[in-house]
């Protein structure tokens, strides 16, 4: 089941995101409820890559179990408070500027633009953030 996730992780994100938007377009009024299952789904991914990448380190005797949950948990907390501060920003910032837009598919088209913008630029920023103040032995 991993290896099949790991192997096609790229065509089945897509996938799940183009679904989305679709279901998006076509049930306006369900959105909130299709993006909150879409950030789930995007977190349980993430979570299934952290533990392998952690757990590569245990199986080979370099992390204790204690230190492999550690890991594991501030791995997953600093993807989630990156996931929730992108949602919430990127969702403020892109309702502003929509409000200006007549059509709805500009709008679309603006509101995924300024979301995937706010995503990459809150995920740098957490990054740098999480590499200052959380240090761990390499693995």
């Amino acid at each position: 089941m991993i290896a099949l996730l790991r192997k096609h992780s790229s065509v089945i994100s897509i996938l799940l995101l183009v679904v989305f938007l679709v279901l998006m377009w076509r049930f306006p009024t369900k959105g909130l409820i299709l993006g909150m299952i879409f950030l789930l789904l995007s977190f349980i991914i993430a979570s299934i890559a952290i533990f392998e990448k952690h757990s590569a380190g245990y199986h080979q005797g370099k992390l204790t179990r204690f230190a492999l949950v550690r890991n594991v948990l501030l791995d997953a907390f600093g993807i989630l408070l990156a996931i929730i501060l992108a949602a919430l920003l990127g969702g403020y910032i892109a309702e502003i500027v929509i409000r200006q837009i007549s059509s709805d598919l500009m709008q679309l088209i603006a509101g995924i633009i300024i979301g995937l913008l706010v995503g990459i630029g809150v995920g740098v920023l957490i990054r740098q953030i999480w590499e200052r103040f959380v240090k761990f032995p390499s693995v």
